[in-house]
């Protein structure tokens, strides 16, 4: 069985599988695109936004130009350890 990286989501009408036809990166952390359910009986189309909202853990290769807030259990890691 081959694992797909594509994220798995679901047409808000019937609920079958819908996947992401195309998209575009608007900033580093934000996406739009169209979704398309997969039922060919359904045939719901629609925007989809993908935003990056918060740190889980710190990349090693961090860009300057991004600024995410840490997550709170981040946040708290980081405060225990400085301690």
């Amino acid at each position: 069985m081959t694992r797909s990286n594509n994220p798995r989501l679901t047409c808000p009408h019937c609920g079958g599988f819908a996947r992401i036809r195309r998209s575009k990166g608007l900033t580093p952390i934000y996406r739009e695109g169209v979704l398309e359910c997969r039922d060919a009986e359904c045939g719901w189309r629609g925007n989809v936004a993908f935003e990056i909202t918060q740190t889980l853990s710190p990349s090693l290769k961090p860009n300057p130009e991004v600024r995410l807030p840490l997550s709170p259990g981040l946040r708290e890691q980081l405060v225990a350890e400085s301690n």
